[in-house]
């Protein structure tokens, strides 16, 4: 059997593989949560000493594997945070997977890391961030926030203590932890909002404060913190002011929200995942800092044969610039669809989750038996059903998943069992909102 070239032993495999990519582009249904045993069963014997073939082998993935998950892309993906990717992302990522650029140095990638820095570029400047500032691709935020906070570290001295909102993504506590950083979590209000004036009243007579991390949109509500307060009091402090803003921080390209992240010209770094709010394949992560020269200094890696990728001091290698060496070009499918279609285009994209998200909120708004806990900033929609409890909410999840309507994950706020929606593909048709009100009235 041969593994390369165009001899290799594959039959097919191009022809079936791009069948299976477009019928998946074509649409895809919520999707099941697959069995552990059932799956083992199914699975056992398919790796072998002598291989099964092409069709043994075909038929494991396509009819086993393959249908035996969740459908994150899939337009009733209402759970989490969904992913939608374009159709002109999804082929550039097959061509990156195909192609290998080794773009962790200019030297091994220039063209690729040409093109994502166009990308990071254009969320440099719709920041107000200065023209110096720069960044890198990473694959995913969890990494992008660690590295973003390992750079804040060597610029705090002594000092370990970083602010965080109760509201905070559970990476950038992972992160302070494997940093040796302790987290000082402010409380935030009714609104769920980290305030400027909250972060004041804890961190008075302190002097051991490293950094602030703030979001821009968070995860569990979509709520924006108070991006303009969070800078003020970082001035104050002398410490690192951090946006994470892998969920929401996309929609500043939209000319009609970009005041709401007021304030995100003043930071000294942030995330945005193109994977969720710019329609790209899963495994992207922008980091932006306002001064990437002094990322370079933390994480740039030394060694007899990684000194020969620096051809040029005034170029700065994605591997100098965050906590990743070998990578994937994962900005070009992004940057490719940008390119493509232009960034109108996305803007439009992005409005029709917004809409989505308050029509949603009309109709629980008028429900007698459902309660809006708040009006949904970007595209989260949190509630309230009247009467229920946990285990109804996990009865309301399984059968909308179970009849294919949706695939839902209820949550948690302030402790309380509560529903939660999240709105952003594009094809989402609005009917889901009558499917959605009745799914929560038709039980007592």
């Amino acid at each position: 059997m041969t593994l390369h070239g165009v001899g290799a032993s594959t039959g097919d495999l191009d022809a079936r593989a791009v069948h299976w990519i477009r019928e998946r582009l074509a649409g895809t249904g919520a999707g099941v949560a697959g069995d552990k045993a059932t799956l083992e069963r199914a699975l056992a014997g398919a790796i072998t000493d002598g291989g099964l073939g092409l069709d043994g082998a075909w038929r494991m993935f396509a009819d086993v594997a393959a249908p035996a998950n969740i459908g994150l892309d899939s337009d009733r993906f209402l759970a989490f945070i969904p992913t939608s990717p374009s159709v002109a992302s999804v082929w550039m990522d097959a061509i990156v997977g195909t192609a290998n650029f080794s773009a962790e140095s200019w030297l091994e990638a220039a063209g690729a890391i040409a093109a994502e820095n166009q990308v990071l570029e254009l969320l440099a400047r719709t920041a107000g961030m200065p023209s110096s500032a720069g960044g890198c691709f990473m694959s995913g935020g969890s990494i992008g926030n660690l590295s973003a906070l390992a750079v804040a570290r060597e610029q705090a001295g002594s000092r370990r203590v970083v602010v965080v909102a109760d509201t905070a993504h559970a990476s950038v506590r992972s992160a302070l932890h494997l940093l040796g950083m302790q987290p000082l979590v402010v409380p935030t209000g009714a609104d769920s909002r980290l305030t400027g004036a909250a972060i004041r009243r804890a961190v008075a007579g302190r002097t051991d404060i490293a950094a602030i991390v703030a979001s821009a949109g968070s995860t569990n509500a979509g709520v924006i913190d108070d991006l303009a307060g969070c800078a003020d009091v970082a001035a104050e402090l002398d410490a690192w002011l951090h946006v994470d803003g892998a969920y929401g921080l996309a929609a500043m390209l939209l000319p009609e929200l970009r005041d709401r992240f007021a304030g995100i010209e003043r930071v000294d770094s942030f995330i945005v995942d193109p994977h969720k709010w710019l329609f790209a394949p899963v495994g992207s992560c922008a980091l932006v800092y306002r001064r990437p020269e002094l990322a370079s200094a933390v994480h740039t890696q030394h060694g007899p044969y990684i000194d020969s990728i620096r051809t040029a001091d005034d170029v700065f290698n994605p591997s100098d610039l965050g906590y990743q060496l070998t990578r994937r070009a994962s900005g070009l499918p992004i940057w490719f669809a940008l390119a493509l279609h232009g960034v109108e285009a996305h803007r439009a994209a992005i409005r029709a989750g917004l809409r989505l998200a308050e029509a949603m909120a009309d109709a629980l708004e008028v429900c007698p038996d459902t309660e809006l806990l708040m009006r949904p900033e970007l595209s989260v929609v949190l509630f309230r059903r009247h009467g229920w409890v946990a285990d109804d909410w996990r009865v309301w999840s399984a059968d909308l998943l179970q009849r294919g309507t949706a695939f839902v994950a209820p949550t948690t706020h302030r402790g309380e069992p509560v529903g939660r929606l999240v709105f952003m593909h594009p094809l989402t048709p609005m009917s889901i909102v009558d499917e959605l009100l009745a799914s929560l009235t038709a039980r007592g």
